[in-house]
């Protein structure tokens, strides 16, 4: 293999991203991923003429105006993707009533004011803060491209929603508007996508992704968010670039304070003159060895607490729900106002109480299953260390045919099967393809720690300006990623656009 300027560890999004943008630029750029397809956790399975989505429900600002949709401009693929718009963006069950949520921010305020005429005033302030946040958002954006980067004096004073939200918990930004419980559980749907209860959760975070979700649309791309994937890998390799699959990383070779090779699994080993990586903080030190780094780094990288992880059904089922009146797209059940003790069923892995998610794919993506079938996944949040790491005592080895890893893995799947069901008539007897993924799911294809979905806890503390820094002590290395950037599938390819600058930099040095 020839020397490359840039070498990318990873072929989630956020590699990905990075290697189109800096292919497109001109440099030479190689890939190199763990498994034997691109996407990370956004890719898909097939199992018996069913397409299964492995992680994605919505990407959002993918339409025209929206964040994600530069993006997708800049790196030329905005043409080559069919969105989907979603409409209504998702439907949530709460023990006393359902809540719509259109994607038109007007018609979801005359939905929720219906609902709670008594706290009009506070949802209309509410959505108005939300939207302004997002504004604010948009504007330092723009002002950080433009060169002008204000200091933390001025930045109250241009973008002040989006810093009072970044300094507060959602439970904070909550109260500020609302009184009503079960409003306030209504407004949280979508906590969940996040791995935090709305007391520790960022309501920046929260706040800019409703923004960017009813301003500038919630979308599914034809094809599952494979699509995606292989549109950016065919960017790289038409602009030069290549990328290798089955090759995990083992080593980062260090001369002279700098990396100057990464070497895989296979004993193959590739040269560079830049690297980024988007594996775990901590095992991209381990790949070069902690002692190229200085302790206040590894420290700062080890104190980092990694993010909830899924329990995941996917179904193949008898039947077109939506032609039979099931025609949600994504459908959110909660047993409960109090999603503080919803958190907790997750972390104590009592998946009859956790807050669950439906998703039927066949609505957003026809043509993931046969005919008269519907591709139907159902997903919670998951601890890694329920039921002792999963039945497994941490042993990893071989985990898949454990037998205590099975019997853990069905019985945690069927809970939820039999909530769905209750919801669905007759679901139990209509599955002809059933597939269960855990967190060792994840650490498997994925390499992503404790099985993450979220990389580090999105906390009020973690964001905005206390983020990690792409940059590392080795100064030809970058980082990018969930663990970086944070967690979603937009967030990851705006992590790697990051990296792209900074490696491009270095490259022309």
């Amino acid at each position: 293999m020839k020397h490359r300027d840039v070498i990318v560890i990873g072929a989630g999004l956020a590699g990905l991203s990075a290697a189109a943008h800096l292919a497109r630029q001109g440099q030479k750029v190689l890939v190199v991923e763990h498994h034997a397809v691109p996407g990370g956790f956004a890719h898909e399975f097939k199992r018996r003429g069913f397409r299964f989505e492995v992680a994605l429900h919505a990407l959002d600002g993918a339409g025209p105006g929206g964040w994600l949709y530069g993006m997708l401009q800049e790196l030329g693929v905005a043409d080559r993707l069919t969105m989907q718009r979603l409409d209504p963006l998702y439907t949530l069950r709460l023990p006393d009533f359902e809540v719509t949520a259109h994607a038109d921010i007007n018609d979801y305020r005359s939905e929720l004011v219906e609902l709670f005429p008594g706290e009009a005033g506070g949802i209309r302030s509410f959505l108005d803060s939300v939207v302004q946040v997002g504004r604010d958002i948009s504007a330092y954006a723009r002002d950080r491209a433009g060169g002008d980067r204000p200091d933390p004096g001025r930045m109250l004073e241009r973008y002040p929603a989006m810093s009072i939200a970044f300094t507060q918990s959602w439970a904070d930004f909550l109260a500020a508007h609302v009184t009503d419980d079960q409003l306030k559980a209504a407004l949280s749907a979508l906590w969940g996508y996040f791995g935090l209860p709305p007391s520790r959760m960022s309501a920046g975070l929260f706040a800019a992704a409703l923004s960017s979700y009813h301003i500038n649309g919630g979308y599914y791309p034809i094809g599952g968010s494979m699509a995606l994937s292989r549109t950016l890998e065919a960017v790289i390799v038409e602009n030069g670039g290549r990328v290798v699959y089955r090759n995990t990383v083992t080593g980062l070779d260090v001369v002279d304070g700098r990396i100057s090779a990464v070497t895989t699994h296979r004993g193959n080993r590739y040269e560079g003159d830049v690297f980024i990586s988007t594996a775990g903080p901590l095992d991209t030190i381990g790949f070069a060895g902690e002692e190229h780094f200085d302790d206040a780094f590894v420290a700062a990288m080890s104190s980092d607490q990694p993010a909830l992880s899924n329990l995941v059904v996917y179904l193949g089922v008898k039947g077109d729900l939506a032609a039979e009146g099931w025609s949600h797209h994504e459908f959110f059940v909660d047993d409960g106002y109090d999603l503080e003790a919803g958190y907790r069923s997750v972390v104590d892995g009592d998946f009859a109480r956790a807050g669950m998610v439906i998703t039927n794919y066949t609505e957003s993506d026809p043509g993931c299953a046969p005919d008269g079938h519907s591709s139907l996944v159902l997903m919670t949040l998951a601890p890694w260390d329920h039921a002792d790491v999963w039945g497994t005592g941490g042993n990893l080895d071989g985990y898949s045919e454990h037998p205590g890893y099975l019997a853990v893995k069905e019985a945690a799947g069927e809970v939820l099967i039999r909530r769905a069901s209750a919801l669905i008539p007759g679901l139990a007897d209509r599955i002809v393809v059933k597939e269960i993924a855990t967190p060792l799911t994840n650490v498997r294809y994925g390499r992503q720690p404790f099985g993450s979905i979220y990389g580090r806890e999105q906390t009020v503390e973690n964001m905005f300006s206390n983020r990690r820094s792409p940059r590392t002590p080795i100064p030809n290395l970058f980082l990018a990623g969930a663990w970086i950037g944070g967690g979603g599938m937009s967030t990851a390819m705006g992590s790697g656009r990051t990296a792209a600058a900074l490696a491009a930099r270095a490259v022309d040095r």
